[in-house]
C-alpha cells in the first residue's frame, strides 16, 4: 500500500499542468527541491568539506606549536654542599628570550654564590646580594639568516595557507559533485515521466482497440500487439523508477538535514523542467586561464608546499656554514662585597665551529634541492592540466548546447510523425506496428534531449568548478 501510495503521488507530479487545478484546489502546491538548498546543506554539513576544515584546524595548531619556539624560557637551579672542604650555596635564575632578529637569544638573570670556594671557582662566589647579569648572543653566519626555529614557524604559516587552499578544494570538488548529482536526478525524473507517459497511452489505446475489436472493426491480433508493447512499456517504467530511486539516493549523499543526516528527496520535488540553456559567455562569463590559475586550489597548494621546500631548502645551505657566535653580557654584583666585584663587567665572546666532512647537511641540503625540483615539474604539470581542464569543459559547454538544438528539432520531428501515423491509423491507412514505432521513436527522441539537458547544465557546473566561479544556483 505504502508503494503504491508513493506511485500515485509520483503520477500526480508527471501529469503537472492538467492536475494543476486540483492541486491549487486542495491548497498544498509542490515546492520544488532547488540547486540552492543542495548547495546550502553541502556547505553546511559535508563530511569532506568538515574533514578538510579539521586539517586546517590541525594546521592552526601547527602553527601554534611552531611559535612556541619563541616563548621566553625561566630557567632556575639550585646547588648546595653542606659537608666538605668547602661548604657552599649556589642559586641561579635566568629567563631566555629567542628572537626572530637573526637569531638573536636575549638572556637575563640573576645567581648568587655564597660560602668557601676554592681559587679555581672563585667565579661562582658573589656578593651579599648576588649578581645581575644580562647579554645577547647573535649567530653571524650558520643560524644567523635562517635557523630551524624560524623555517619551522615559515613552514607551518606556509601550512596554514595551504590548509586553505584544502578546504576550498574540498569545497569546490563537493559542491560539483552535488550540482551533477541533483541533475542526474532531475534528468532521472524527466525520463521516468517520458516512461510513464508513453505507457498512459497504450493504456488509452488499449481500452479504444477493444471497443473496436467488439465491434467487428479490427482485428483481434491488433488488441494483442498493442497489449503487448503496453507489457514493453510496463517494463521501461520499472526501470526508469529505479533509475530515479538510485540517483535520489546518490544526491542524499549532498542533500542533508539539520542533524547531517542524508536525506532522499521525494519524486514530488522534482523541478518542472530544466532551466533554459544560454551560450558559455552567458552561463560563465568569460574565462581567462592565468586568473583561472591565480585561484585554483591544487595550483595554490603546491605553490604554497614549494614555498615550504625553499624554507627547508635555505635551511640545510646555511647549516653547511661554520657556526660564529658573538655574545655580549654585562653583570653587577650586588650588596656587600669585595670593591672589584662592585664593579660593572663587560664580556664579549666568540665562539666558532668548523663542519670537517658536513656530510649530514650536504645530504639534508641534496634532499630539500630534490624535493624542490619534484615539486616544480608537479606544479608545471598541474597548471598544464588545469588549462586543459577549463578548454576541455567550454568546449563540452558549447557542444551540449549544440546537441540540445539538435535534439529539440529531432523531438519535434518525431511528434509530428506520431502525430501523421495516429491520423493515419484512425484512417485504416496504417497499422498499430508502425504508431507504437513512432510512439517509441518520439519516447527516445524525448530522452535524448533530456540527456542534453542534463549534459548542458552538467557542462556549466564543471565549466565554472574548473575556472573557480561561484556555482549557478537556479
Amino acid at each position: 500500500m505504502k508503494h503504491a501510495a508513493w506511485r500515485a503521488g509520483l503520477l500526480v507530479w508527471l501529469l503537472g499542468p492538467v492536475l494543476a487545478w486540483a492541486e491549487a484546489d486542495a491548497g498544498a502546491p509542490r515546492e520544488s527541491l532547488s540547486l540552492e538548498e543542495v548547495l546550502v546543506a553541502v556547505e553546511r554539513h559535508s563530511p569532506a568539506i568538515e574533514a578538510a576544515r579539521w586539517e586546517a584546524e590541525g594546521a592552526e595548531a601547527e602553527l601554534l606549536a611552531a611559535q612556541g619556539g619563541f616563548d621566553p624560557q625561566v630557567k632556575a637551579r639550585a646547588v648546595s654542599t653542606p659537608v666538605g672542604g668547602y661548604p657552599a650555596t649556589r642559586l641561579e635564575g635566568t629567563v631566555e628570550q629567542p628572537t626572530s632578529l637573526w637569531g638573536a637569544n636575549l638572556f637575563a638573570g640573576w645567581r648568587y654564590g655564597g660560602g668557601e670556594f676554592p681559587s679555581y671557582a672563585e667565579q661562582y662566589e658573589t656578593n651579599a646580594l648576588g649578581e645581575l647579569r644580562a647579554g645577547v648572543s647573535v649567530p653571524l653566519w650558520r643560524n644567523g639568516p635562517i635557523d630551524r626555529r624560524r623555517a619551522q614557524l615559515a613552514r607551518a604559516r606556509l601550512g596554514t595557507e595551504a590548509a586553505g587552499h584544502a578546504v576550498a578544494q574540498s569545497r569546490l570538488e563537493a559542491t560539483r559533485a552535488a550540482t551533477l548529482r541533483y541533475w542526474d536526478w532531475v534528468a532521472a525524473g524527466r525520463r521516468y515521466s517520458i516512461a510513464v507517459a508513453l505507457r498512459q497511452l497504450a493504456r488509452d489505446r488499449d481500452t479504444q482497440l477493444q471497443q473496436r475489436v467488439s465491434n467487428g472493426d479490427l482485428a483481434a491480433f491488433e488488441q494483442v500487439d498493442n497489449q503487448r508493447a503496453l507489457v514493453q512499456r510496463e517494463g521501461q517504467v520499472v526501470a526508469a523508477e529505479r533509475l530515479l530511486q538510485q540517483s535520489a539516493i546518490e544526491l542524499s549523499l549532498f542533500l542533508r538535514n539539520m542533524e547531517g543526516l542524508p536525506v532522499v528527496p521525494e519524486p514530488t520535488r522534482l523541478p518542472e523542467h530544466f532551466p533554459e540553456p544560454e551560450p558559455a559567455e552567458q552561463a560563465v562569463g568569460p574565462v581567462e586561464l592565468e586568473s583561472v590559475l591565480a585561484r585554483r586550489p591544487e595550483v595554490l597548494r603546491l605553490e604554497a608546499a614549494r614555498a615550504q621546500q625553499q624554507v627547508e631548502q635555505r635551511l640545510a645551505r646555511n647549516q653547511r656554514a661554520p657556526a660564529v657566535d658573538v655574545s655580549v653580557a654585562a653583570a653587577r654584583d650586588l650588596g656587600a662585597g669585595p670593591a672589584k666585584r662592585g664593579k660593572p663587567e663587560l664580556e664579549i665572546g666568540l665562539q666558532v665551529e668548523l663542519p670537517t666532512l658536513n656530510r649530514g647537511a650536504t645530504g639534508r641540503a641534496r634532499q630539500a634541492e630534490a624535493g624542490l625540483a619534484r615539486l616544480e615539474a608537479q606544479l608545471r604539470l598541474q597548471r598544464d592540466r588545469v588549462g586543459a581542464e577549463v578548454r576541455d569543459a567550454l568546449s563540452a559547454l558549447e557542444a551540449a548546447r549544440e546537441r540540445v538544438e539538435v535534439a529539440r528539432r529531432e523531438l519535434r520531428l518525431a511528434r509530428e510523425l506520431e502525430q501523421a501515423e495516429r491520423t493515419r491509423f484512425e484512417l485504416g491507412e496504417s497499422t498499430l506496428l508502425f504508431v507504437n514505432l513512432r510512439e517509441q521513436t518520439s519516447a527516445e527522441a524525448a530522452v535524448r534531449e533530456v540527456d542534453a539537458l542534463s549534459d548542458y547544465h552538467k557542462a556549466v557546473a564543471s565549466l565554472r568548478a574548473a575556472a573557480v566561479l561561484p556555482l549557478a544556483v537556479r
